[in-house]
């Protein structure tokens, strides 16, 4: 029998944490920490290259008090735009954060490919038209 000390699922701990940020910082300091999560997480590990200001700063004082780790934060971030079959298979085991994040950067990628390819083709029949 499992005990109280298993981990949540990162759904889980995502949806805590859009609350406790709610809470803390209303609409605006969500959307904030969702558009600057990268800063975060680089600052993170790499305090003597970049400085926190204002906003920035409380949020990552705030994570820290809270025992998030911002480059997880960031992950989630990422990971929330995945789609749907991916997120399906995450959620069920089958595959890591890791591999998720990988299958929906090269989707994204394929279908620019494909489009690009489809232009030019359109263009080279335009010219061929002439």
């Amino acid at each position: 029998m499992k005990d109280k000390n298993f981990r949540k699922s990162w759904i889980e701990e995502f949806e805590t944490l859009k609350n406790r940020v709610l809470e803390e910082f209303s609409e605006e300091g969500f959307r904030n920490l969702k558009d600057c999560s990268a800063k975060l997480a680089t600052y993170h590990y790499n305090k003597k290259k970049y400085m926190l200001l204002g906003t920035e700063r409380k949020l990552y004082h705030f994570l820290i008090e809270n025992s998030y780790n911002p480059y997880r934060i960031y992950r989630w971030f990422l990971l929330e735009r995945i789609p749907e079959d991916v997120r399906f298979q995450l959620n069920n085991g089958m595959i890591s954060q890791k591999i998720a994040s990988r299958l929906n950067f090269k989707r994204k990628h394929e279908s620019r490919h494909k489009v690009c390819l489809e232009i030019k083709l359109m263009g080279l029949n335009l010219v061929r038209s002439m």
